[in-house]
């Protein structure tokens, strides 16, 4: 008895420790799960009462695009072209291939085609793409280091960001007893660079995954493609994750590629793995530069943000302000951790670094933040590192250094996810409006049952444009859209404005056919560029009126007929 007592004890015991380390896990990745669900339903729901998708302000302005390029999958040409290998077109500038990634979004409007309702269409799989991001942070920083904790704080560095942001706020708020309540009730973003003239980008909080939703999922491929290469996976299984990987998201590609690359020179026995999984590749990559523009001119732009004359002081600046104790624990955590990890993460995560700092990577500079916050999202795994490094460290010393150093390290932890807490709640106290009312509804009812799904249209608005949201083409989106994605939108308006501005019916009939455009929208408020020549327009009849909402359709057909 005694002896199966002795085996029984430390058999029981690790048990014990197995099934407390699986609760630990099962708990963390429903807590994952769940504010990954809540995040994305949270920012784009569907409003019973008025039986219309709502979408968080601060979201408003990305789903601009994003709608009418889900609807024209669900609802317009774009299906029936990815289903014939034609090129696809964005719904905001059609006539020529998109510039665009467009998996995830084909993805969404396919799920709304089979019948999903579009805010659930949306949600999960952005929330899916969310968690796998965050349970791929914490899986590629333990395959590292070996540390639980090292991955949890690699998690909540991603998730909470280290800016020096809460400074400003304290300058807005004065700290006081009313502190926290100042901080929950928050329902503006601190830092809003560079459109609130300030030092701090706007590209550090989790507002850049509930509006551009295929961003995590991009993330979290890229750190799975990484990872099963140093794990040696199958080639096979690397070029699938590769190759998906193209279609939701061009710079991530890219990004996943430098480590790759760097992976590939200093590390042979990669080198078959890697090589295969390019070849496995190719036919992707060959596919998508025939049906879709890839890439922009790449020009030379130094300092990303920086505002003022480029100095060694502003650039150091900026980026303490921007990433805070991040800038001293990130080349701390490289320092300390074993050679073997430096020699294959360090170099291309510098190039993350100094690429977008360097190079203007689309038309708006702006869309260089892709490459930084992937680089946080690395770089914050060797900031947990340090973190523990100097835990242990600390924890091993004698007389006052010990307690001076833990509560100095535990003070600049807090410091890394400050700014993080407090931008987590203009997300969560942020207002949410209908995209479509009863009156526009009606709009939106006529170009879906009235046109085709080829059909483009002349527009005389922008946002949330009827036709848009019946996954009709719109001659010319957004002009901010249209811009940054590369498209020659100078012409592409002054096109649109002699349509609008046409001085007879025989001049009118000629661009349209030249243009290839099908139907006129005019609104009673155009956008102000527009000037339309209402003497002619008020002259030739509409195909379509709304009283309520003043909005007048005309058919190409119906006017040009001889």
């Amino acid at each position: 008895m005694k002896k199966l007592f002795r085996h029984w004890i430390p058999a029981y015991a690790g048990m014990t420790k197995i099934n407390a380390g699986m609760t630990i896990k099962i708990a963390g990745m429903t807590i994952a799960l769940s504010f990954s669900f809540y995040l994305m339903f949270h920012t784009f729901s569907f409003d019973k009462r008025t039986q219309s998708i709502t979408i968080a302000s601060k979201a408003w302005s990305d789903f601009g695009a994003h709608i009418p390029l889900i609807h024209s999958f669900s609802k317009g040409a774009n299906f029936n072209r990815l289903s014939l290998a034609q090129p696809i077109e964005s719904p905001l500038f059609p006539n020529e291939p998109i510039r665009y990634h467009f998996g995830f979004y084909s993805i969404v409007g396919l799920l709304e085609r089979l019948g999903m309702r579009l805010d659930y269409a949306v949600n999960i799989p952005s929330a899916l793409g969310f968690f796998l991001m965050l349970i791929m942070i914490f899986v590629f920083s333990y395959a590292l280091f070996s540390s639980t904790f090292v991955s949890i704080l690699s998690v909540l560095f991603t998730i909470f960001n280290g800016s020096l942001s809460f400074i400003r706020f304290f300058t807005d708020h004065p700290i006081s007893l009313n502190t926290p309540i100042d901080i929950i009730t928050n329902s503006k973003f601190t830092s809003f660079g560079p459109w609130d003239g300030g030092l701090i980008s706007a590209f550090w909080t989790l507002n850049i995954f509930t509006n551009q939703r295929h961003l995590a999922l991009a993330y979290g491929l890229s750190l799975l493609i990484i990872f099963m290469t140093l794990k040696k996976s199958k080639n096979i299984y690397i070029a699938l994750i590769i190759s998906i990987l193209l279609y939701i998201h061009f710079p991530a590609a890219l990004m996943a590629t430098i480590f790759l690359a760097w992976i590939f020179l200093v590390e042979k026995n990669t080198r078959s793995t890697l090589f295969y999984s390019a070849l496995w590749s190719l036919p992707t990559l060959f596919f998508l530069s025939h049906k879709v523009l890839i890439g922009s001119p790449i020009v030379v732009d130094y300092g990303y943000l920086i505002q003022g004359p480029l100095t060694i002081f502003s650039f150091l600046k900026y980026w303490f302000y921007n990433i805070g104790f991040h800038s001293i624990f990130i080349p701390l955590g490289i320092l300390f951790s074993p050679r073997s990890i430096r020699r294959l993460i360090a170099f291309p995560l510098l190039l993350l670094f100094i690429i977008p700092n360097v190079y203007r990577l689309s038309p708006d500079m702006i869309n260089n933040h892709k490459f930084f916050n992937f680089f946080m999202i690395i770089g914050s795994m060797f900031s947990a590192y340090a973190v523990v490094w100097f835990w242990k460290f600390f924890r091993k010393q004698i007389s006052l250094i010990r307690p001076i150093g833990l509560i100095s390290l535990i003070g600049i932890t807090f410091f890394l996810v400050f700014s993080g807490i407090i931008d987590l709640f203009p997300i969560i106290n942020d207002s949410r409006g209908s995209v479509v009312n009863s009156d526009k509804r009606q709009d939106i009812l006529f170009f879906e049952n009235h046109t085709n799904p080829n059909d483009v249209i002349a527009n005389s608005t922008w946002f949330y444009h009827p036709a848009s949201l019946a996954g009709r083409a719109i001659y010319s989106g957004y002009t901010y859209f249209t811009w940054s994605y590369g498209y020659n939108q100078g012409k592409r308006e002054q096109e649109l404005l002699s349509i609008y501005q046409a001085p007879n019916l025989s001049t009118l009939c000629s661009l349209l056919s030249t243009l290839t455009i099908s139907y006129v929208e005019l609104s009673k408020t155009p956008e102000e560029y527009i000037h339309p020549n209402l003497s002619l327009w008020n002259s030739i009849p509409a195909e379509y009126t709304n009283p309520d909402t003043f909005l007048r359709v005309y058919s190409k057909n119906t006017l040009c007929q001889n």
